[in-house]
């Protein structure tokens, strides 16, 4: 049985390049209809975690965005807990 938090990390990371994509590509790569439609799917989709879930994949995100040398990645990652609604109100 694999490491649940390797796992975890690289179920993020991979998340996260791949709405990074999706956010970034030339219209000549992916439709821009398209695009947004996985971003927002992937957006409700992580809305239904549970709230420890929720939390766990934020810490995620927000280290990672802390080790990213490319400074574009990086202030998408430090948006997206924001972006795809993962924050509550008071966070």
């Amino acid at each position: 049985m694999p490491n649940d938090a390797t796992l975890l990390r690289t179920l993020a990371e991979l998340l996260m390049d791949l709405a990074w994509f999706l956010e970034g590509s030339d219209d000549d790569v992916i439709d821009p209809d398209d695009a947004v439609r996985q971003l927002e799917w992937i957006s409700y989709r992580l809305r239904q975690l549970p709230p420890g879930d929720r939390s766990a994949l934020i810490a995620l995100i927000r280290e990672r965005a802390e080790s990213e040398s490319e400074p574009a990645f990086q202030e998408f990652l430090k948006e997206a807990p924001q972006a795809f609604g993962l924050l509550d109100e008071d966070d």
